[in-house]
């Protein structure tokens, strides 16, 4: 590695006293980088290429067949190329691509020792790590995860909704136990300050000391944690081959936003509970949700550990003109969903903040509006009035800011401590939320001011993400049981799509304009179309391994967008499903 170092660093020179960096007009004129992928050990199947241009600032990433793979229609610029495989070394090779010029490039990929783990991906996207567990069980499903008794129903309707298979891995006493279950249901704190995780869900002492004697009967201390195994998908390379990720970088020397909270362990202060923790905790940075401008094609993200919304302008060539940083004012709210009307005005929903966050970019004006009702949002969106829209999956409800008079009006969800999570709007204005709590898909009626509820049977909670298609029908992902279920609103029917590969964990279900629906499996680390004529799905790898996408747009030219979390490279990621077509040309 220190060698292809001092090689890049000599190039870099080499290329600094030799070329001039193109002009605009030379780097409309591209490239094309390609090659072979060969390895020691295995076989070479559907490999992850990744062009780095260190100039441009952006990513290409591209897949094998049969083991040669091509960086069709590359910038002209500085590069590092290398192959991003788990349990593969790779070299990182530096190549100067002309404009106009082909360039082959042969990368020799060795084995390596490090060994996949399974299971993989944060089931719990907020709270702190479970704890560690001396053994793991993998299980094929929810109900072997959690053993018949007399108190798995209730966990399946008011605990797994957050927790979801990390009860296994905690590992305390029934007082432990018992404890916990006050802090959710009476005493707090939870992960967050606003709201308690089931304040206003009944549940009798009777039922608290029996449902802690049978977590600690069968996950007690010394007990093996149980998992869903995770069992592969296998790639299709003719599919993943066409596929091209584009990813640009965010800027650099963003600072973090500064920890507006107490960490765990830190000092008593007179009035102060050290028990929050705030964004310095985690050393992980993320793009957590991504909107399109109708007006003039931004791509917006929240920035939740730079406390920012940031705008990318995918057409710039400068990539210190490419992004605008606009920090959130006043205190760390930890942004979430984002959402942009017709004007071009962004909004944001706030985990920590508690309030509905709204940017005018022409100005850089923000306005942080108070929600009547404290809690954790993170559905946000605009409907074709430019009504905003959103959610409080802690809190319950569903709001509307009014566009005509400004006021914010709430409506909780009748079954308690039911958190909407994703949101969608249908043709008519109606919202439908993931009830992610208790499992459900919740619709709020325009004309009624009322909620209504469709229980999903075998959810186990975490319904994560939703979505309406153009003839009405709302999609909904199931991610603890790996499904996308299709509800059909005028009869009820829902109709359910299991994902390929045990243990899959599908996030979003966002339809395109021809009604696939579109998710992100964590568990396998792959974007997945299921085709809404068919039922079948298209599994497309990531651009980065163990890779979660929480949210993503579909563009009128049929490509995706979205952004990283928790990776070791933050980026702004656009995916051409079919590589660039005339519809769907190369950016910028």
């Amino acid at each position: 590695m220190q060698a292809n170092a001092v090689r890049l660093l000599g190039l870099m020179c080499f290329c600094s006293a030799c070329f001039s960096p193109p002009s605009p007009a030379q780097q409309s004129v591209r490239g094309t980088i390609s090659g072979r992928v060969s390895a020691d050990q295995g076989q070479v199947r559907a490999f992850r290429v990744a062009a780095h241009n260190l100039d441009q600032r952006l990513w290409y990433t591209v897949f094998t067949r049969n083991g040669q793979y091509t960086v069709p229609q590359a910038l002209p610029g500085l590069y590092e190329l290398t192959v991003n495989e788990p349990g593969y070394a790779s070299p990182k090779l530096p190549v100067y691509l002309l404009p106009g010029e082909t360039k082959t490039v042969d990368l020799a990929l060795k084995k390596s020792a490090q060994a996949a783990v399974p299971g993989g991906g944060d089931s719990n996207e907020e709270g702190p790590p479970s704890r560690a567990s001396a053994k793991v069980e993998y299980v094929g499903t929810m109900e072997e995860v959690y053993p018949p008794g007399p108190m798995r129903d209730l966990l399946k309707q008011d605990c797994t909704g957050c927790h979801s298979d990390t009860l296994t891995a905690m590992h305390y006493t029934k007082e432990g136990f018992l404890h916990g279950i006050e802090r959710m249901t009476e005493t707090g704190p939870a992960s967050f300050p606003n709201v308690l995780a089931l304040g206003r869900t009944i549940i009798s002492t009777s039922q608290k000391d029996q449902l802690a004697e049978y977590l600690a009967k069968n996950f007690g201390p010394g007990m093996p944690a149980r998992r869903l195994r995770v069992d592969p998908v296998l790639l299709d390379e003719d599919v993943a081959a066409k596929a091209i990720y584009v990813s640009y970088d965010v800027p650099a020397g963003l600072p973090l936003a500064p920890d507006q909270g107490l960490k765990v362990g830190a000092p008593m202060v007179d009035g102060e509970i050290p028990l929050r923790l705030g964004p310095a905790a985690s050393a992980r940075t993320q793009l957590q949700a991504a909107a399109i401008s109708p007006t003039d094609g931004t791509i917006w993200f929240t920035a939740r550990h730079w406390n920012s919304i940031l705008g990318l302008d995918p057409k710039e060539l400068d990539p210190a003109k490419r992004w605008r940083n606009y920090p959130v004012k006043g205190e760390w709210v930890a942004v979430s969903g984002v959402t942009v009307d017709t004007k071009g005005k962004v909004y944001w929903s706030e985990l920590d903040g508690g309030m509905l966050g709204e940017l005018d970019p022409a100005t850089g004006k923000q306005i942080r509006h108070i929600i009547p009702q404290k809690g954790v949002g993170v559905g946000v969106i605009a409907d074709k009035n430019d009504n905003i829209d959103f959610a409080l999956i802690w809190g319950a409800l569903f709001g509307r800011l009014d566009a005509k008079t400004r006021m914010i009006h709430t409506y909780p969800t009748p079954t308690p401590d039911n958190g909407i999570y994703g949101l969608a709007v249908d043709q008519q204005g109606n919202m439908w939320g993931a009830g992610w709590q208790k499992g459900t898909i919740s619709k709020w009626d325009a004309e009624t001011g009322t909620v209504t509820e469709y229980p999903v049977p075998n959810s186990w909670g975490q319904i994560r993400r939703i979505g309406v298609d153009s003839k009405g029908a709302v999609w909904a992902s199931e991610y603890n049981t790996g499904y996308l279920v299709k509800l059909d609103p005028g009869t009820g029917k829902m109709t359910e799509y299991k994902l390929p590969g045990n243990g899959a964990n599908p996030y979003e279900a966002w339809p395109d304009r021809d009604d696939n629906a579109w998710t992100a499996d964590q568990a396998h680390s792959g974007i997945l179309k299921l085709d809404s004529k068919t039922g079948k799905f298209t599994f497309y790898p990531m651009p980065q391994p163990d890779q979660s996408v929480p949210k993503m747009e579909t563009a009128n030219d049929h490509t995706l967008w979205f952004g990283t979390r928790g990776m070791p490279v933050t980026v702004g990621v656009h995916f051409y499903p079919n590589g660039y077509t005339a519809e769907a040309p190369p950016l910028p």
